[in-house]
């Protein structure tokens, strides 16, 4: 069993770490832990679309991941990745460990995050308790998570939390976020005029941009009128002005984020009370 870490380093994004084999047996077992206990009471997982936050028993995919840092590659020839040199490498530098875990014969890739708060330094005066007494430590550590952060298995990830998976993985493009680019052809629609192009592109936040992203990729626009839409608004208090056949965005941030709300189909209403609600995570009904 190895155990890399995926650093900042460029040139070095991968290293191993030397362990002794007693060491190697304790960290699988850790390893191996963690995860059952990923997989434990998960009954469901649902494919990533930056739109839906998984329930409790549920977790999220991204199918046809771009292992572009080279894991599987480190996992299948470890003895071709450097070893971790504290001359050359710095634990400052380490984004994530991971390690190999085999399962009904099938290799997995399991991936844990790893903050700066888990590193043992030698800055200062560090002690550790050992042998009934406290001793200096001359050199740095560091501690291991207490669960994983994704699973690769083949080019499947399967995680939990896209927020901390972007911590360590550029996942920019399996996540939907109009750039200015798209932003400008976003306002340039037909069916939408925006009052102040360079005001609606500097104002604009993730959130937006993301709903943006969202409202382009459903193609919503396109098979509504701006008066269909301003029509079903009205149901959601959600006001929506036109102008010659034409949404206007609000130049408010709240009221256009409002209005970005309802055409990416964040409200609904219940059919047995007929409660309105907004939601923030949603998926497809079978």
């Amino acid at each position: 069993m190895n155990l890399f870490a995926l650093t900042k380093i460029p040139g070095a994004r991968i290293v191993r770490f030397p362990l002794t084999q007693a060491l190697q047996t304790e960290i699988e077992a850790v390893f191996a832990a963690q995860h059952q206990a990923f997989l434990n009471g998960i009954h469901e997982v649902v494919a990533f679309d930056g739109r839906y936050s998984p329930e409790p028993g549920e977790l999220l995919k991204i199918e046809n991941f771009e292992d572009v840092d080279g894991m599987a590659d480190a996992v299948a020839n470890p003895v071709g990745v450097d070893q971790f040199d504290p001359a050359e490498h710095s634990l400052d530098a380490v984004k994530a460990l991971f390690a190999s875990h085999e399962l009904d014969g099938f290799e997995r890739i399991l991936i844990q995050c790893f903050e700066s708060r888990r590193l043992i330094a030698t800055k200062g005066l560090a002690i550790f308790y050992s042998g009934n007494t406290f001793q200096k430590m001359s050199d740095a550590g560091l501690t291991l998570d207490t669960k994983l952060l994704a699973v690769l298995e083949g080019s499947t990830l399967k995680f939990q939390s896209f927020h901390f998976l972007r911590r360590v993985f550029e996942v920019t493009d399996y996540f939907n976020e109009a750039t200015n680019e798209d932003m400008t052809a976003f306002a340039a629609h037909e069916k939408l005029h925006v009052p102040d192009v360079p005001q609606f592109l500097s104002s604009a936040h993730q959130l937006i941009r993301k709903k943006i992203a969202l409202i382009a990729q459903s193609g919503v626009l396109d098979k509504f009128s701006a008066e269909t839409i301003a029509t079903a608004a009205q149901a959601f208090d959600v006001p929506v002005q036109t102008q010659n056949g034409k949404i206007v965005l609000p130049t408010n941030r709240t009221e256009l984020l409002r209005l970005l709300r309802f055409l990416d189909e964040d409200y609904y209403e219940s059919t047995l009370s007929q409660t309105r609600f907004l939601s923030n995570s949603k998926r497809v009904a079978d």
